[in-house]
């Protein structure tokens, strides 16, 4: 768990890093896309001045919106109308702006087409700056500016800081939630399995201490009534039989959790099959003074198409379960509905029933409703249950209401007629 807990912090760190990360990334994708776009636009009309400016033209047409400058290559203002320009929209410190752009003036020669994204000069907003030489008879005596001040390309790089920040919000969100899911379904597994363990243990001691007790007590030649000393046998003989059921139940659950193919299915008679239910219970069920009951609809069933001796486990596990919790005088009816593509079975009893709060967990492992009567049955046998039908793909439910008794119900499919 404290490893767990020590990777959650991780991703949320890798988050953070993925943040910034993307966002520099994205900003400088974004830059030089947007630097390619203004390259490709405005580079033709810097070497076009270049080559006017070269010839002493000063009739030029000035690119809209742009300043314009042109400096010798030792920094000085290249001395011609048409080299310099600047709107009225723009108020420059010259020196500072000469400063900054002369600065380029060795790149612009080695590297062309020259184009960078800056603020120069202290314009309110960043510029595309494309330079281009100025060559005459061969020579390169300067190079020119045009510089474009772009207030939109702060407007695209805003726009996609808060969809990229809304995005990752969004996404951390939806992270943060199914890894607390993920944290509170690892405890929940964790708290499982030591319960599973605490309560194997006690439902093996139980027995054990029992068995154990009663031979420490006969062997030490404590019991010298006859009759007496046959009661301990018969209570020895019963713990026996109680664990070797626990144990086998558990080895039952463990063999078809680790096994989780499906069991092989065929057409199954279903008249047949509840006739051989109604059989072994009617005689258990008169024994134990139950009114044990298979109505018309049970008796009558269309073939279904399943696995039998599964589908005889999980009606012995339901009915065996039943008969736990009717007392004398109780009532217990296998029903049945035939539906269009399958057959739901009900088993329902008028016994003590099951609280609401106990319903969402009666198919887990060991968990038993009636705390009262810690001895009915080792607790695995609705999870068997559960485990069964799932192997067969079909569900099980349970209704009830506390004094009224309980509903269990399950499907299987039915057989279809070729």
């Amino acid at each position: 768990m404290k490893r767990l807990l020590s990777n959650r912090k991780r991703i949320y760190i890798a988050i953070l890093i993925l943040f910034i990360v993307g966002q520099l990334t994205g900003t400088l994708v974004i830059r030089q896309l947007f630097l390619n776009y203004k390259l490709k636009d405005n580079y033709p009309q810097a070497v076009t001045l270049a080559q006017r400016i070269a010839v002493n033209e000063d009739d030029v047409t000035y690119p809209q919106g742009m300043i314009v400058k042109a400096y010798q290559l030792d920094g000085q203002t290249l001395a011609t109308a048409a080299a310099n320009r600047v709107p009225k929209l723009f108020l420059l410190d010259e020196e500072q702006f000469r400063q900054q752009l002369t600065a380029y003036i060795p790149d612009v020669i080695q590297q062309q087409p020259f184009a960078i994204i800056r603020n120069i000069g202290g314009l309110p907003s960043d510029s595309v700056v494309v330079a281009a030489p100025v060559v005459r008879d061969g020579q390169t005596i300067g190079v020119i500016f045009l510089l474009q001040p772009i207030a939109e390309f702060q407007a695209v790089l805003n726009g996609f800081y808060l969809v990229f920040t809304a995005t990752l919000l969004l996404g951390t969100f939806v992270i943060g939630y199914f890894l607390s899911a993920y944290v509170k379904e690892v405890r929940r597994l964790d708290k499982l399995r030591s319960d599973y363990v605490a309560n194997i243990s006690h439902e093996l001691n139980s027995p054990i201490a029992s068995i154990r007790a009663l031979t420490e007590t006969l062997a030490d030649g404590m019991v010298q009534q006859e009759e007496k000393r046959r009661n301990y046998y018969s209570i020895i003989l019963t713990e026996c039989g109680r664990l070797q059921r626990l144990i086998g139940d558990v080895l039952e659950l463990s063999r078809m959790q680790n096994n989780p193919h499906s069991p092989e299915r065929q057409r199954i008679d279903m008249v047949a099959c509840m006739q051989f239910v109604q059989e072994r219970y009617a005689f258990l069920a008169e024994d134990l003074d139950i009114d044990f009951q298979l109505t018309k609809a049970a008796l009558q069933l269309p073939d279904a198409y399943g696995n039998r001796d599964k589908l005889l486990q999980l009606l012995n596990i339901l009915l065996d379960n039943a008969m736990k919790f009717v007392g004398e005088e109780g009532v217990i009816q296998l029903d049945a509905v035939v539906e269009a593509r399958q057959i739901v079975i009900m088993i329902t009893d008028n016994g003590e029933g099951i609280a609401s709060q106990d319903l969402p967990y009666i198919f887990e492992r060991f968990y038993k409703s009636d705390q009262s009567h810690p001895g009915n049955g080792s607790g695995l046998g609705l999870s068997i249950a559960s485990e069964i039908a799932d192997s067969l793909g079909e569900k099980i439910s349970v209704t009830s209401r506390p004094g009224e008794g309980s509903t269990f119900r399950f499907t299987i499919k039915r057989a279809v007629d070729k």
